[in-house]
């Protein structure tokens, strides 16, 4: 009897183990949302603009349409802001779904489960503009705690399309 309770107690360690593993991905976007953010004004324009250049010069091979080294620079600029909040979105989706994910295998369903990675990614995304505060050339931006959690939003609505269509493929709906 013993035994018994010894390996359901070993059994009960690995499946916490394993559940606290699986918000591991969402730490790794919070890491790395925090390492964009510790960026100065200055490196984080940079960065945004050397992407912003590659995607106008990628549209460019791929349209043929032969722009000059000036009109690729002058479109850059024009999209630079853009690319930036695209790329707040972005973060903010995979954020919301990698908090979402676990949490369900946590046993949260339904609103609950919306509510919290709402909850999550919202402090989150403010947290974050108040740490901006701190940095070099950046301050926070409501605006940006909005484009934020509108990404987590689109990030929620599509694990939520997901899963049901997944627990409709598998006959439970």
């Amino acid at each position: 009897m013993g035994e018994m309770k010894k390996e359901a107690r070993i059994r009960m360690v690995q499946n916490r183990i394993c559940r606290l593993l699986t918000f591991l991905p969402a730490v790794c976007m919070a890491c790395l949302i925090f390492g964009f953010s510790a960026q100065t004004g200055e490196e984080s324009s940079s960065l945004s603009r050397q992407v912003t250049e590659g995607l106008v010069w990628a549209v460019d091979q791929i349209t043929g349409s032969g722009w000059t080294e000036e009109e690729v620079q002058e479109r850059a600029e024009r999209y630079e802001i853009y690319v930036r909040k695209a790329a707040h979105m972005t973060e903010y989706a995979v954020f919301a779904v990698t908090v979402l994910l676990p949490l369900r295998g946590c046993g949260f369903r339904g609103r609950r489960l919306f509510l919290i990675t709402a909850l999550v990614c919202a402090s989150f995304a403010a947290g974050d503009e108040w740490h901006q505060s701190f940095v070099g050339g950046r301050g926070p931006s409501a605006a940006d705690v909005g484009i934020d959690f509108t990404g987590a939003c689109i990030g929620m609505g599509a694990a939520g399309v997901f899963l049901r269509r997944r627990k409709k493929a598998r006959g439970k709906g």
